[in-house]
């Protein structure tokens, strides 16, 4: 699958700015906790060749789950929009274990708060990122091999009817948190 995602600052009015989503048919999904360990690979620099690979941790009120996710190099100069290749997992020690025998290294952890609307086969997450800031992120997942200019043009058009129109953000939370 190709995830089409694109992130920008947040207002300073998280209210509003939930009841523009509600206003425009987004259904509240569920509030979690999000916590990401990044490693870097012995081969070649993630960051030189701009993938990711992460184990991440999914914890809501009723659970927890823990995944692998690769993701591949950004696919345009507007977006986030990338492969992404993500398979779930039972024990992340275990997988970070297995990562490190095969000299990967974990390089960062980025701890986020996030707050997941659905509207259509959209997703839209209102993100507070440790260490970085807020965050909108509206994404939608397509076939690979698709043109992905329909779904951002969706995208930007949800944005805009949101009443976002800049603050955009082609930097990963890894990539934001790196700067600091």
């Amino acid at each position: 699958m190709i995830e089409v995602e694109v992130k920008a600052h947040a207002p300073q009015d998280k209210g509003a700015l939930e009841e523009k989503l509600v206003e425009i048919g987004a259904i509240r999904v569920g509030d979690e906790f999000q916590e990401d360990i990044y490693f870097n690979a012995p081969h070649r620099d993630f960051a030189q060749t701009d993938e990711a690979l992460r184990i991440r941790k999914v914890t809501d009120e009723s659970s927890e789950k823990i995944f692998i996710t690769y993701k591949g190099a950004k696919m345009d100069e507007v977006s986030k929009t990338r492969k992404e290749i993500e398979v779930g997992v039972e024990d992340p020690h275990k997988v970070a274990d297995i990562f490190q025998n095969l000299s990967f290294r974990p390089v960062a952890t980025v701890r986020k708060n996030r707050t997941i609307y659905a509207l259509k086969d959209l997703v839209i997450t209102l993100d507070e990122v440790q260490k970085v800031g807020s965050f909108v992120e509206i994404e939608k997942e397509i076939e690979e091999g698709n043109d992905t200019k329909e779904a951002l043009d969706e995208i930007f058009a949800t944005y805009s009817k949101i009443g976002i129109k800049d603050g955009f953000e082609r930097r990963s939370y890894l990539e934001l948190m790196e700067i600091q």
